[in-house]
Formats: structure tokens, C-alpha cells, sequence
């Protein structure tokens, strides 16, 4: 753990958001295994969740945040709870959580692994569990590529195979427009952009850390990793403004 990061975050005082601005926190896996380092275990997350819900925290769904941003209006302080990759405890640990809360999420999933098992044996996804998912209206799925690739090292040809395969594969699958995305690693170019607004997206989401508001590129808006590293403290500077205190000292 960094040392000084973490004194940081415990000492900077923790404002709520303004209501011009919103906090979009980025998830990965949700389960009892340490070995990979985008995973948080469950009493973790069911602490995220319950502090959310103790300090009164309105979270919204990813695509009343994006209708919000598209048309100008009060963010309300809010905070956007989003998974990226499609791992099988979204649905058998975390959104069981969520559900207890009341709490919407989006689900950014890589297509090509739907119900299959990744390298590390993490499983992924199965199209049923996608399914029940989604009409249980609680939660959102979205593109996340094909394949998982970092899309700035690709042909235009390849990028736009990737996002628009994605897509179509999503729509597919949910029977309603796929309208936002999330570029794997953040690795995104000017092209990546071009391919995303021509394929209909509404918006497209980094892992560049920090709050969202009205002046955020929508076609890079940015994510807070929770990831194994973050401690509670960072948590609760991740879901306030203490985040982009933080990043500004970085960049000094």
C-alpha cells in the first residue's frame, strides 16, 4: 500500500459531492479469492454498499447519469456503481448485494467470453444469467469489445470490429440499444473516439480516476477504480471530492 496515499485519504476531510458533480466508481470482480488484484472481496463490497446507503448517497443507473450530463441537468451528487469485464460473482455475489440496497449497476461485458472461464479461472458470465440480469431492471449490460483489447494498438478496421461486434452482440442479447461503453485498460485514441460516436454510443467511460461533470468529455469520462489497493479510506475519498484533490497533487 502506498503509505502516503493512504494518510491522505484518512486525513483529507470527506465533503459530500456538490450537486454539479457525480462519482463513478469501477468494479471488477467480486469474490473471496486474492489473486488477482481487480478483485475486492464481498464484505468489502457489502461495506462500500452500507456506507452508500448510511451516508444517504443517491446512486443512479449509468444511463440516467449519461441522460443527465447529455441534457445539461443537476448531477445531484451522485454516485454510479459500474463492473467491467462480465465475471460470474456479478451475479452470484454482487448483485444479490445490490439488490438488498436497492442499488443499479451497469455491467460492461467482453462478449467473446460470455460463459467461458478467462486464463486466471475466473468464470465469466453465462447468457442466461445476462439475461435475468437485465429484466430484473435493476441492472445495465453493455459493450466492453470483443476480445479485451487495448484498442489504441489496433487497425481501424480491427477497432471498429471490436466496438460495433461488441455492440450488436449486446443488443442481441438484451433486445434494446446498447448506448454506452467502456474501453478496455482505457486505452482509447482520437480513431477509438470516431469508431465509438459513428457505432451510436451516448457516451464512453476511461479509468482515468476523478468526479464527473458538466464540462466531462462524455466520450471519456472518467471511473474510480476499487480494486484490492483500496483501503475504506480511499473508498470513501472515491465517492467525494477527496479523489480529485488527490489527483491534482499527482499532477503537481
Amino acid at each position: 500500500m502506498n503509505v502516503l496515499k493512504e494518510v491522505f485519504f484518512r486525513l483529507a476531510p470527506k465533503s459530500p459531492l456538490p450537486q454539479d458533480r457525480a462519482s463513478i466508481l469501477m468494479y471488477h470482480s467480486v469474490s473471496a479469492r486474492n489473486d488477482y488484484f481487480m478483485n475486492v472481496e464481498p464484505r468489502d463490497f457489502e461495506e462500500h454498499m452500507a456506507y452508500l446507503m448510511a451516508q444517504k448517497i443517491t446512486v443512479i443507473a449509468l444511463s440516467e447519469l449519461v441522460a443527465r450530463l447529455r441534457a445539461r441537468t443537476p448531477l445531484g451528487g451522485t454516485v454510479v456503481l459500474t463492473f467491467d469485464d462480465g465475471y460470474r460473482d456479478n451475479y452470484t455475489i454482487a448483485s444479490p448485494i445490490l439488490k438488498k440496497y436497492g442499488f443499479p449497476a451497469t455491467i460492461f461485458v467482453t462478449t467473446d467470453m460470455i460463459g467461458k472461464t478467462d486464463k486466471r479461472g475466473l468464470a465469466r458470465l453465462t447468457l442466461d444469467e445476462i439475461k435475468e440480469m437485465h429484466t430484473s431492471g435493476l441492472i445495465e449490460i453493455a459493450p466492453h469489445t470483443k476480445t479485451h483489447p487495448k484498442l489504441a494498438t489496433l487497425s481501424m478496421d480491427e477497432v471498429r470490429d471490436e466496438i460495433a461486434g461488441s455492440k450488436r452482440a449486446v443488443e442481441e442479447i438484451i433486445g434494446a440499444a446498447a448506448k454506452t461503453f467502456a474501453y478496455p485498460y482505457g486505452n482509447f485514441n482520437d480513431t477509438t473516439v470516431r469508431i465509438i460516436r459513428e457505432c451510436g454510443f451516448d457516451a464512453a467511460f476511461s479509468v482515468e480516476e476523478g468526479t464527473v461533470g458538466q464540462q466531462s468529455d462524455l466520450f471519456a469520462l472518467p471511473r474510480s477504480s476499487i480494486d484490492q489497493s483500496t483501503t475504506f479510506a480511499q473508498f470513501k475519498g472515491k465517492v467525494s471530492t477527496t479523489i480529485d484533490h488527490y489527483q491534482a497533487l499527482k499532477r503537481i
